[in-house]
């Protein structure tokens, strides 16, 4: 007996089924990274591990956050309409062991995670994982809540439909259609989002005056990710342009 899967053929043993999983269709290659060697040289909290963030794919980010000297992480929720996984390589001193994994809801706190940030020798390298949806059915939103009353100071939702699934609209973030590197929508929300959060003026609660302090986005990096995003998309883009041009000339 034979079985079709993925446009080929597979001759089938007596009394063996016909296999579930469909064949790799080529569209995106396996790779391979090591978690500790990649965490070295992140540039941002939340960093994508692989190069596919489509329609469908498992996104891996890596974070590592240790001790600072004021202990002032700040603290955020996020939603997703997409499960995330969290999977904990290593930890000191943190509210998560080592070898922690779990799925988060919908809505979740962000944090560093640590029992006492301030405390230099505490650390925690853990990797958040989010399947992205098949249908492009997926929004997240960033909230700031007043560290006092829990008022919601800025609630930025935003569209993080995958780049390949029609209707998707890279221009929400200053990208377009010819973007070389797809923009990963959550370090952009959460770029936005901070930012809008940071002015004194939203960060001073409505309901009991508290003025929460500033979000440190220095140690989360998001800003930087995002910035060298355009740049190397800008680079793509001029790179492209001299080839034309020296093609042109010959």
């Amino acid at each position: 007996m034979d079985a079709t899967t993925a446009g080929e053929t597979i001759a089938l043993q007596p009394g063996e089924s016909a296999p579930r999983i469909p064949r790799p269709d080529g569209a995106r290659a396996p790779l391979k990274a090591n978690i500790f060697e990649f965490a070295v040289g992140l540039s941002s909290q939340l960093q994508p591990m692989f190069p596919y963030d489509g329609a469908g794919a498992i996104v891996p980010c890596a974070a590592v956050m240790q001790g600072v000297d004021d202990g002032h992480y700040g603290h955020f929720f996020h939603f997703n309409t997409i499960e995330e996984i969290a999977l904990v390589y290593g930890s000191n001193n943190a509210m998560l062991a080592t070898g922690s994994v779990f799925a988060t809801q919908p809505l979740h706190g962000v944090n560093s995670f640590l029992k006492d940030p301030a405390d230099p020798d505490a650390f925690i390298l853990i990797t958040i994982t989010q399947h992205q949806s098949e249908d492009g059915d997926q929004t997240e939103a960033v909230i700031f809540r007043c560290q006092k009353c829990s008022h919601e100071l800025v609630r930025f939702g935003y569209d993080a439909t995958p780049h390949d699934v029609a209707g998707h609209d890279a221009s929400q973030w200053g990208g377009g259609p010819d973007d070389r590197v797809p923009m990963f929508a959550t370090l952009w929300g959460s770029v936005s989002a901070a930012a809008e959060y940071n002015h004194e003026s939203v960060r001073t609660c409505p309901e009991c005056g508290h003025v929460n302090p500033e979000f440190p986005t220095h140690l989360w990096g998001w800003q930087r990710w995002v910035t060298q995003w355009r740049t190397v998309n800008a680079a793509r883009k001029a790179l492209e342009a001299s080839a034309s041009t020296q093609a042109g000339a010959r």
